[in-house]
């Protein structure tokens, strides 16, 4: 009884500590390839469900608490309680390998391959799940383990980040069965000749085979780039509004205003600011409003920025991004966030009279419906700006639309100086990296405290804006030069087209797999 459960600690501790540390920060993405691998070839000896359930929920809420650490600067029992949600799909996904996985062990290659097929698949429709139900928590997905491997990202244009996660978890499977059968089989034989199994060569093809993707997905000469504009980020990494102070917000607003005129010293031709920069809103409140229109006039570019738009009548406050020209002033055409925070933005039913009940003032702002394509014409050519605020990019469906509205290009404004100077940015960058080859469009990020950076269409990060010391988190402003790829211009990716479809072919999968049989008898190599 001792040792299974030492056992069973073990898994835990491996697991967990593989998951934490393939993530970003820490970045340690060749782990995704063995990350499930010590769990899988456990659930090979067909453990009790109930010891099942527990190595799930404890491995899983280990890696999610620390996975997400940084949100303890917001809410110690908020990252626990989100972390327990995470951890429900994972002991879903779990409970259906060990469903499957242990009536594999007797099957010939082809019945394995479709049950590594299945989990695999299992796995995508957990990630679906999990955006779309309780409030949406689409963080974390295992692809992003890859975000700075450009090479086995390409998939994600025809497939979505799904196409990464399947791929890793298939991976991680045909491993673990490559292991268990080094284990378990005769040891008189050479290992060199024990490692000639067909599951071993299954995972080994598949991975050469997003290596020679991402060698076709390349340019085909360096005449398809071309220099698109120039633009500069500020940081102003003003610390977050917790309070309202009239005196504190002149002092923001006097940094702010420092900052960008230092930036303003650079060569650019649109200057851009992060998310909800100023205390008043743009739109609603006219001292905003001139402090803008001073600050483009006095270099005569647009700026781009986070900000709030508030109508008095109703009092409705809305989160967004906006456009300020020195010719025209604010752009009639900006972005309404679509995607609220809950509890931060708005309070969810049925929690809303609960909390109004006790005077609480949380749930004011409300949610857009236009996608978020800005026109902007800079060098004397227009292009079109998809907007995405805060932890959007973290939604595949709303970088999605925002292309197939036309959004040529897509600007993240967002403010992670909520979550300290720790891993927080790097994760949600990360996002990102994923929404750039999905949809094949380049990335520009402005965070407050960083990350602020733009990636191009393969998912390859191009500049992040960094201090002396080579930090992210400072205040402070860059002007980088943004690419442009011309055979993605015109191109709308497959993912773009057709949305979720890989979604629905990985549950087939995953109920053709869940029909195998068990078969006893001798291990069929």
């Amino acid at each position: 009884m001792f040792g299974k459960t030492l056992i069973q600690a073990l898994i835990v501790l491996l697991t967990g500590g593989f998951w934490i540390a393939s993530m970003p920060p820490f970045n340690l993405g060749e782990l995704g390839y063995v990350l499930f691998v010590p769990l899988l070839m456990w659930v090979y000896t067909k453990p009790s469900w109930r010891a099942v359930r527990w190595v799930a929920g404890l491995s899983s809420l280990f890696a999610w608490v620390f996975i997400l650490i940084w949100l303890r600067h917001v809410t110690y029992i908020g990252t626990v309680l989100l972390a327990g949600c995470l951890s429900l799909y994972f002991i879903l996904w779990l409970s259906y390998v060990r469903w499957v996985l242990p009536r594999l062990l007797y099957r010939s290659f082809l019945f394995r391959l479709l049950g590594f097929l299945g989990i695999a698949g299992t796995w995508v429709v957990c990630e679906w799940l999990r955006s779309i139900l309780i409030y949406g928590m689409p963080m974390g997905p295992l692809a992003l383990t890859q975000w700075q491997k450009p090479v086995l990202l390409q998939i994600a244009a025809w497939t979505g980040a799904y196409g990464v996660s399947f791929f890793l978890i298939f991976f991680n499977c045909c491993m673990a069965q490559t292991f268990y059968n080094l284990s378990a089989s005769d040891k008189k034989r050479s290992i060199f000749l024990r490692w000639f199994k067909a599951d071993f060569y299954c995972a080994i093809v598949a991975l050469i085979s997003l290596i020679f993707l991402y060698l076709n997905c390349l340019p085909k000469s360096w005449s398809d780039q071309e220099e698109g504009f120039s633009f500069v980020l500020v940081q102003p990494n003003l610390p977050p509004l917790l309070e309202w102070d009239d005196d504190y917000n002149s002092l923001r607003l006097a940094q702010l205003e420092q900052e960008v005129l230092r930036a303003q010293l650079m060569e650019f031709d649109i200057l851009m600011l992060p998310e909800a920069v100023t205390p008043e809103a743009i739109k609603g409140d006219f001292e905003t409003l001139f402090f803008y229109q001073s600050l483009v006039e006095n270099r005569g570019r647009p700026i781009l920025t986070g900000n709030l738009a508030y109508y008095s009548e109703g009092n409705r406050w809305y989160n967004g991004i906006f456009l300020m020209e020195p010719e025209t002033g604010l752009n009639p055409i900006y972005y309404a966030k679509r995607r609220l925070v809950p509890f931060g933005e708005y309070t969810p039913n049925p929690f809303k009279s609960f909390v109004e009940a006790f005077g609480a003032t949380q749930g004011y702002y409300y949610p857009g419906t236009f996608d978020g394509v800005i026109p902007i014409v800079l060098r004397e050519k227009q292009y079109a700006f998809g907007a995405l605020v805060c932890y959007e990019d973290m939604f595949p469906t709303l970088a999605r639309d925002t292309v197939r509205a036309g959004a040529e290009i897509l600007y993240v404004a967002t403010n992670n100086a909520w979550y300290g100077e720790e891993g927080g940015a790097y994760f949600h960058a990360a996002h990102s990296v994923l929404r750039a080859v999905e949809n094949r469009r380049p990335v520009i990020r402005c965070g407050n405290a960083g990350w602020s950076g733009w990636i191009d269409p393969y998912g390859s990060v191009r500049d992040v804006l960094t201090n002396e010391a080579n930090s992210i988190y400072f205040r402070g402003s860059g002007s980088f030069s943004l690419t442009i790829d011309k055979q993605w211009q015109s191109y709308t990716s497959v993912y773009t087209r057709y949305g979720d479809w890989f979604v629905w072919l990985s549950a087939i999968l995953a109920i053709f797999a869940s029909l195998i049989k068990e078969k006893r008898g001798v291990y069929i190599r």
